[in-house]
């Protein structure tokens, strides 16, 4: 038997002689009781009405304790319960704040501190080229792959404000990695030949989490758009990186005109702006968001410690499927 709080009988009870007959849907069940139990039976019966806290039902019924948890034992094995204690819930703007303070100190406990965002902040010290290149290799592959993620939530069933939200951060959105790949094309590299790479794992990893819970737990997916989309961000530190150290402007043009378009749009708050639609959000479910959490963060950790730690070392920037397969793109 699960936990019950404040068990309700879904059934009717009718007394026929020495026996209850408990009729639930269309399935009735004889049970033949004592005769010097049968009131108090009947009686508990009739108090499983979901507004009793199940300990205080044993003295109202002049049962023990024992009596009582077989009986609601028996009842729950038939399907003939449910748990009517009222949920306990809290608005979507002060779930979404409960989160947002949880995610920010895991990010400074992980990515915040992870080499590729230390070399980012180190104004004293060039990060290597082939890092900044690398980074937008995979980006290009995560935006690309966005569509993924981000269509699957557009028909947001519970809430039509959030679902306007959605549609519309997803048509300004739509077709960032186009203004990705003209970063590239200025590197030497064509359409073709990304099309002929793979991403790194942990890029990959994120984008396929990302789909999964759009399609699964698209409240959670959003809580992850506000990280993802730079929120309280007011400069892109990548780019700034790129520009301090005198990289190509048509190289580092489109990232900055993607950060700009994210700036401008208010990317970075659709989070709170979805949640603000929100009337309520109950208990179980912000148990779920915040263990959910903690894997985000740990896999966007992970992208960007998996760009420092390929692209530091590679010799080469892309990663052909032909080279792997030995076949022609």
């Amino acid at each position: 038997m699960g936990t019950l709080g404040q068990p309700l009988l879904r059934a009717t009870v009718r007394h026929d002689a020495d026996m209850l007959v408990i009729i639930g849907g269309s399935d009735s069940y004889e049970v033949k009781v004592a005769p010097e139990l049968l009131g108090r039976i009947e009686q508990f019966l009739t108090l499983l009405d979901g507004t009793r806290p199940v300990e205080t039902l044993a003295d109202a019924a002049g049962l023990d304790r024992g009596e009582v948890d077989r009986l609601l034992t028996a009842l729950d094995s038939q399907r003939l319960l449910s748990d009517a204690t009222p949920a306990t819930a809290i608005p979507g703007t002060t779930a979404l704040l409960e989160l947002e303070d949880l995610t920010t100190k895991l990010l400074y406990e992980t990515l915040y501190r992870n080499p590729y965002w230390q070399a980012m902040q180190d104004t004293g010290r060039p990060v290597p080229e082939q890092v900044l290149h690398g980074t937008i290799v995979e980006n290009y592959h995560f935006l690309f792959r966005e569509s993924w993620f981000d269509a699957p939530v557009l028909s947001y069933p519970y809430n039509r404000g959030a679902r306007v939200h959605l549609i519309e951060f997803f048509a300004e959105e739509s077709g960032h990695d186009e203004l990705i790949l003209r970063s590239l094309v200025r590197l030497g590299y064509s359409r073709d030949d990304l099309a002929d790479t793979l991403p790194l794992r942990s890029t990959a990893a994120l984008c396929n989490a990302l789909a999964w819970w759009s399609r699964t737990d698209p409240l959670f997916f959003v809580t992850t758009i506000g990280v993802l989309e730079g929120r309280d961000l007011a400069v892109d530190s990548f780019v700034l990186a790129c520009e301090r150290q005198g990289l190509d402007p048509l190289v580092v043009g489109p990232m900055r005109r993607h950060a700009e378009i994210n700036l401008e749009g208010e990317h970075g708050s659709l989070t709170r702006q979805v949640f603000a639609e929100i009337p309520a959000v109950d208990a179980t479910t912000m148990a779920r968001l915040r263990a959910q959490t903690h894997l985000f963060v740990e896999l966007y950790d992970d992208f960007y410690r998996g760009i420092w730690e390929h692209y530091v070392a590679a010799s080469t920037l892309l990663r052909r499927i032909s080279t792997l397969t030995g076949e022609e793109p």
